[in-house]
């Protein structure tokens, strides 16, 4: 058995500022809703109202509203609201919580919609859009924005569908947030309405059929204002889809009788009165519901005139009577088919019921099942988990007793030994450990030994005056500046020989220069490598300080270099930052012999912060 059904969707409340709150789609909503559930009109079985949902809710709904339906279910989508278009042309129907900006995620999309109508069932659908832009539905998303609607190639596919729209593509069914027309609801819906209650039954056989709704509200809206063009477009329509039908006598609109009939009837001769009243039955037994009730209207008033005759007031009776008698079989065969429908929604319950009770049923007796199964291998997993602890004990317990076997052999063993054996193995341990404490302390001391008079090899005696009477004290001469060897760049220097006493002569020499910092918080600038000499001047120079590297020592650790103020002296290489290998610095070809031991002068605070410098003898180049 086929069914009637449909889905309303109003919304007059909008989260995007730039949408106008709007009051009509939610008188719209609950109006169009009571025509469509009202018994005595449209009589649908089933109808689901949706105002000012997210569009979230919408879809599903929509979704579920199409799908497992049958093929001769009639099913009605009707939606009321702003109607809004994207730069590319397609129609999207916004709902509360739509923005502008976000159609894509926040609107329902008319492709959507197209999509899920095409996938149903059901071969009787109406779709009633009453939005501004509504017309732009039937263009799918290639139109052009603010172009008018021509015919609706797009639903060509769709088979027995209805599209009924309150506007074309460039027209509004509201000025801002006020309908067009003088009526609380919106213009097109205010007459879809007026249609159902029975004005719309335009031929009066007690029948609404889409087409005939559709032209009612669309010459009304028409009369009412040219600012707004309601638009039909169906596709693969076979027959006609009724809205309403059974429609009462007294529900229909009557329709005026011929004027040669009415002469008849006003007539006073009782064989004219008498043809009239044979012709208002043959009206009656026609399918013209308006003209049928007007018919009635009239015997009823030749029955009541006192001036008509009685053969003739006898036939009108015989007439309403088979009429009335008609009407009340119609009435039992409406209440039979009512009643059977209700045994009918009643049986589907019960079976649904049954078939819900089948399927519980089925559910628990699985969920024991997969409970039976989930406590089984829990126990085959406890089994599994105490066997492997008990092998895992087992096998502890052997390890024990094997243990406790050998040491018990061990101790069997040691016990047959002789006491004199024992002390024999106990002095010969003793002695080993004396004679290994005495080599390592006699190493020990020879290296100490070793370390602290070990010297240099040779060191050079400096040169000393002595005159008569004086004591003699050694004199330590100003080392000289070293001569570098280089390819590089030229620069003058001072050429100093291995003899003192010689007078140094200018001469010119290569000599390459390198440029660096100072690393650690402050250093001293020495007279020579390895500390030697002492300091070659008091100032301690900061981080940061620059230097001019001219030489280095055979080693590479020290570096000859002149600072920004002039002053010449050594600098341990770690005290400076140093981004070059400094074996590519030319080594000095002559470093003064160093003075005696006693000689130098220890530096008080040394690198200051720099660490302390390698400790060589005052002959060696570290």
């Amino acid at each position: 058995m086929s069914g009637k059904f449909a889905l309303i969707i109003g919304n007059t409340e909008y989260i995007d500022p730039g949408l106008a709150q709007l009051t009509a789609p939610g008188k719209d909503a609950e109006d169009f809703a009571r025509v469509l559930i009202d018994k005595d009109i449209c009589a649908f079985d089933d109808v689901k109202v949706l105002l000012n949902q997210l569009s979230p809710t919408i879809i599903e709904t929509i979704d579920d509203f199409f799908n497992q339906k049958k093929p001769d279910d009639l099913l009605v989508l009707y939606f009321s609201g702003h109607g809004v278009r994207d730069e590319f042309g397609a129609l999207y129907l916004a709902v509360k919580n739509t923005f502008r900006a976000k159609l894509r995620s926040t609107a329902v999309k008319s492709d959507y919609i197209r999509e899920v109508m095409d996938q149903s069932r059901s071969k009787r659908q109406v779709l009633i859009l009453d939005c501004c832009n509504s017309g732009a539905f039937a263009q799918g998303t290639k139109a052009a924005t603010g172009v008018s609607i021509g015919t609706a190639t797009a639903f060509e596919s769709g088979y027995g569908r209805i599209i009924l729209t309150a506007s074309d593509a460039t027209q509004f069914a509201w000025e801002g947030d006020k309908v067009i027309g003088d009526t609380d609801n919106s213009l097109f819906t205010h007459y879809l309405v007026e249609g159902l209650e029975g004005e719309a039954d335009l031929d009066g056989d007690g029948r609404i059929t889409v087409d005939e709704l559709y032209d009612y509200a669309y010459e009304q809206v028409k009369l009412a204002t040219p600012k707004q063009t309601p638009s039909k477009f169906s596709g693969k329509q076979q027959g006609e889809i009724v809205l309403r039908q059974g429609m009462r006598i007294e529900d229909i609109k009557p329709v005026p009788l011929p004027v040669e009939l009415m002469d008849e009837i006003e007539d006073t001769r009782p064989y004219v009165r008498e043809a009239a009243v044979q012709k208002l039955g043959r009206i009656l037994k026609g399918k013209n519901i308006g003209l049928a009730r007007s018919a009635i209207e009239a015997l009823e008033k030749i029955v009541a005139d006192d001036n008509t005759t009685r053969r003739v007031a006898q036939a009108a009776t015989q007439v309403l009577d088979s009429i009335r008698q008609r009407e009340q079989k119609a009435d039992e065969e409406r209440k039979a088919r009512e009643e059977a429908q209700s045994a009918a929604i009643q049986k589907a319950e019960e079976e649904n019921i049954a078939l819900d009770k089948v399927q519980q049923e089925r559910s628990a007796q699985e969920k024991a099942e997969v409970e039976r199964l989930m406590a089984q291998k829990a126990e085959s997993e406890r089994v599994a988990r105490a066997r492997t602890e008990a092998e895992r004990l087992a096998q502890e317990k052997l390890e024990r007793e094997r243990l406790a076997a050998q040491k018990t052999e061990e101790d069997d063993l040691i016990r047959e030994i002789p006491a004199a054996s024992r002390t024999v193995i106990s002095q010969r341990t003793l002695f080993s450990l004396i004679v290994t404490i005495l080599l390592i302390g006699i190493t020990s001391i020879g290296g100490y030994y070793a370390l602290q008079n070990l010297g240099p090899e040779s060191t050079p005696t400096p040169s000393i005056t002595e005159e008569p009477g004086v004591a003699t004290t050694p004199v330590i001469e100003k080392p000289p500046v070293a001569i570098i060897v280089s390819t590089t760049a030229v620069t003058k220097n001072t050429a100093v020989t291995k003899n003192p006493s010689q007078t140094p002569t200018s001469t010119s020499t290569l000599r390459v220069e390198f440029s660096i910092y100072v690393a650690v918080s402050r250093v001293y600038l020495y007279k020579g490598p390895a500390l030697e000499y002492g300091l070659a001047v008091q100032k301690a120079y900061p981080r940061g300080e620059k230097f001019t590297v001219i030489a280095r020592n055979p080693s590479g650790l020290w570096l000859l270099g002149n600072a920004s103020d002039g002053n010449q002296g050594w600098l341990y290489v770690e005290w400076v930052d140093l981004d070059m290998n400094p074996l590519i610095i030319p080594t000095a070809s002559y470093i003064p012999p160093s003075p005696p031991p006693s000689a130098p002068t220890k530096p008080k605070g040394g690198g200051g912060g720099a660490g302390p410098a390698p400790t060589c003898s005052p002959s060696e180049f570290c």
